[in-house]
């Protein structure tokens, strides 16, 4: 009994070291993949595709920092302790993420890195205390107590790009030559979509990278964006937020997936769906905002929408496992 209970206590000893070293490993992975994008201003939008594409207009941005790869399952089990994706794969990029996973995501490897979580609920920022997510079929009540998720811009935390932020980045940041897709005017060179994935995701990193070093932009799995769907205003232009209010009940989306068309993976292409949907092709990447040193904190952004909306192609995202 005596060895039993000695053995006993040296596994969990060796579990809570590895549990740790892993811990180190993906904050110390995550940081390392994260590239640093120099602000500025772009055109966002199209002229010549979908009407929520419109009206194109000039956006400024801060610096930011962006991880180049989607989140894969080994860095996502990592930090959540469980692994859900329909096509395993430690280097494929995790998927049946709904909006809320992607965002207490972000919380709690913040927690793990010893920075500053970006989201609250309830004015708690540790997800652990937030309760379960709301699926599909949850209370409308439950579905809004979870839309009401505050973001601190003042946070050094990670976080989910802006809508402004992804296409910026998918472009190629400030000084990158205007292409489609991000990196290529030829899809397959850069994305695993339609007409190259079979059906099926695939490891991270495998296609050409854009002008920043980034990877599947375009294709793979659409990403997760922090903002609410509205149509573009001319005049919201400093560092968007997206809609100032739940006008649609549903979040951005951006860069098309395995199941999506080549018109759907470009830069400018807009989706969104329902924060509680899990999709096999629908996942995320993160951000973390650049502070001066000379300053504590940015200035505050307001944003706004037209008031009418358009309908926005919900792509290919399939409603599997709620």
């Amino acid at each position: 009994m005596k060895l039993r209970k000695f053995v006993s206590i040296l596994l969990a000893a060796t579990l809570t070291c590895s549990a740790f070293a892993q811990e180190d490993d993906v904050t110390q992975i995550i940081d390392n993949d994260m590239v640093a994008v120099e602000g500025g201003s772009f055109l966002m939008g199209s002229r010549d595709n979908e009407n929520n594409e419109t009206p194109v207009h000039e956006v400024n941005l801060y610096d930011f920092y962006i991880l180049a790869t989607e989140v894969t399952q080994a860095e996502y089990k990592a930090v959540i302790g469980s692994n859900f994706s329909h096509f395993k794969g430690d280097e494929r990029p995790m998927e049946e993420v709904s909006w809320y996973d992607a965002v207490i995501f972000c919380n709690k490897l913040s927690i793990m890195a010893d920075l500053t979580p970006a989201y609250s609920l309830d004015g708690e920022t540790d997800p652990d205390k937030w309760g379960d997510i709301p699926r599909i079929d949850a209370d409308k009540e439950d579905k809004d107590r979870w839309n009401a998720i505050e973001w601190d811009q003042n946070a050094d935390g990670y976080r989910l790009p802006t809508e402004a932020e992804w296409e910026y980045a998918a472009r190629g940041g400030a000084s990158a030559n205007e292409t489609l897709y991000s990196g290529s005017n030829v899809i397959a060179d850069v994305a695993w979509n339609a007409d190259t994935a079979e059906e099926v995701t695939h490891d991270v990193a495998l296609k050409t990278p854009n002008a920043l070093g980034l990877f599947d932009m375009s294709g793979n799995v659409w990403e997760w964006c922090w903002d609410w769907y509205g149509n573009y205003h001319i005049s919201d232009n400093n560092n968007p937020t997206g809609a100032d209010a739940e006008l649609t009940g549903r979040r951005m989306r951006r860069g098309g997936s395995i199941n999506s068309d080549a018109v759907f993976c470009r830069n400018a292409n807009r989706a969104s769906s329902v924060p509680e949907l899990r999709g096999v092709d629908l996942g995320f990447r993160v951000v973390r905002s650049i502070f001066d040193d000379d300053t504590s904190s940015k200035p505050t952004v307001s944003a706004s929408v037209l008031p009418v909306l358009e309908d926005d192609d919900l792509g290919e995202v399939e409603e599997e496992n709620f």
